[in-house]
This record gives C-alpha cells, structure tokens and sequence, in this order.
C-alpha cells in the first residue's frame, strides 16, 4: 500500500470544485492509479482530514499500487512524495485509530440504507465492523476507547441531478490487532459503505 498526503491550493477552481463534491474529489484521486482501477487491481481510499480555522484542506489517499500526481492540474494541491505503507501488524498490539465513516442499516421495509441516529449506535456500529475486521475496540471502566469527534451530513449533486445525503462520522479511539492477516485485509480494504465519498479509510499509529 502507498500513503499520499495532499494540501489543496483554494486559489485552484479545481481544488475548490472537488472539496463542494466527493464524487469529483474521487474521480480527480482516481486518475493517478487509472491503469490499476481499470486492471482491478486497486481500492483507492481517501479522506478529507480535519482542521482548524484558515489551515489548507489536507486529504490523505490511500492506494494499493504507487500513484503518479502528475496528472493533477498545475496548481491543484501540494504533493508530498507517497510513502509504502505495509504495517507489521500482531496480535496484541494497541494502537490509535481514525475512521470516517457511514454508520448505517439496511431498512427492513424498504432495503435502502438509513444512518443510525444515537451515539450508542454508532459505537455498536463501529465496533461490530473493527472485530469483524480482525480488531477489537478496548474498553477502560466500562467505556468504549472510542468517540465521535465530527457528526455531519455530506451533500452533494448526483449525476441525475438529485440531492444525495450521506452520513459522515468521524471517529477516534483505541484498538488492539487480534487477527493480523484480517486486520490488513480491512485496511486494504475500508470499512463500511461510501468509499468514493471518502469514507471507510482506517488509520492507525501508535
């Protein structure tokens, strides 16, 4: 896997394009791994990272294959170089995580997706998807290692021209690998529904 990190130049119509629509945002990320995707040899994962007052958007990208930015328009963003990213993950290790994510269900009714409403349920979300990933969510006196640091609804213009809503939940905490080999299937992979507005890339550090 490779990591990029790119700081968007809001003097660039492009950049300030993409950031009011995900769906442009992933077609515009797509193009450095082009030759992978069409092969069906690559998951691009990316998010929009969190920051404070005037600070540039800064989206983290996560491919499979090394991607070539090149092929951004002049001016778009600032590059820095991709970084490899193969983690020697085992059992027992404990280490921080960030995730965006769309915490959803499947309305019986209907079959179509519905975000969950309450704070408890999007816990329960997020750490029934981590110990199916091979992880497990640590707990301290009772309480999840886990919080909900951003709440919101993206927007954005389908191709039809209808207004779609998406749930998108930041969330950080602490988790501990229990299946390595599952656990970097996940990251290859991201969690939940939503990958080409920017959500399911799972982060960790120490």
């Amino acid at each position: 896997m490779w990591i990029s990190k790119l700081v968007l130049d809001l003097r660039s119509k492009a950049a300030r394009k993409d950031l009011a629509n995900p769906y442009e945002m992933h077609r515009t990320l797509s193009r450095a791994v082009s030759r992978a995707l069409d092969e069906k040899k690559e998951r691009l994962l990316w998010r929009l990272e969190p920051t404070r007052g005037l600070e540039d958007p800064v989206v983290l990208v996560q491919t499979l294959t090394e991607p070539d930015w090149s092929v951004l328009e002049e001016g778009y963003a600032r590059v820095f170089p991709p970084k490899p990213f193969r983690p020697a993950l085992r059992p027992g290790q404990v280490l921080r995580f960030r995730l965006r994510a769309n915490p959803s269900k499947r309305a019986r009714e209907t079959g179509e997706r519905v975000a969950l409403k309450t704070r408890e349920e999007k816990l329960f979300w997020l750490e029934r998807k981590l110990r199916e990933g091979g992880f497990r969510l640590l707990e301290k006196d009772g309480r999840l290692l886990a919080d909900i640091r951003q709440d919101i609804f993206l927007e954005m213009r389908h191709k039809d021209g209808h207004l779609v809503q998406v749930q998108a939940v930041l969330f950080e905490g602490v988790l501990e690998v229990v299946n390595p080999e599952a656990a970097l299937q996940t990251l290859e992979r991201g969690i939940g529904p939503g990958k080409a507005l920017g959500l399911g890339l799972l982060s960790l550090r120490p």
